[in-house]
């Protein structure tokens, strides 16, 4: 089982920069360079996957920040740099004006052996069609509510 510890952590990986398309099957998730290539990543929604978080960008935890597509966000995660937690699905409530994600759970790995380091990695996602663009977003993740910058 996957257990996280919480520290801060910035990169100054430029996430997209080097990131690869996404995988050409939807179930196998995008990879890019020093996360899994052989499949170990599990499904995931994200358009491309990469190690580090963009520049300026510090979290514990979890943080959302507008993608340089405005209809894009980047979801940056802490969690072992060779397990990173994911987003799975992203569901817009109109309504309630609020962008939900969610990430992987902590049986995403469950035969998988995690390294015991902390490390952000991000995720850039599409927004559903009848969202709004990114910036100004109100989103829950990971049992919090955030707004997009």
């Amino acid at each position: 089982m996957l257990a996280l510890a919480l520290a801060g952590c910035a990169g100054s990986a430029e996430p997209g920069a080097e990131a690869s398309t996404a995988a050409a099957s939807a179930s196998a998730g995008p990879t890019d360079a020093g996360l899994p290539t052989d499949g170990g990543l599990p499904p995931n929604i994200a358009e491309t996957t990469s190690p580090g978080a963009p520049d300026g960008v510090e979290t514990e935890d979890v943080a959302v920040v507008a993608g340089q597509d405005p209809r894009t966000l980047q979801v940056v995660t802490v969690s072992s740099s060779s397990c990173p937690i994911l987003p799975t699905d992203v569901q817009w409530d109109a309504d309630g004006e609020v962008l939900a994600i969610t990430l992987t759970g902590p049986d995403a790995y469950a035969d998988a052996m995690c390294t015991a380091d902390l490390a952000p990695t991000t995720s850039v996602v599409a927004l559903p069609d009848d969202a709004p663009d990114a910036a100004g977003l109100t989103v829950e993740i990971s049992g919090q509510t955030l707004v997009v910058e």
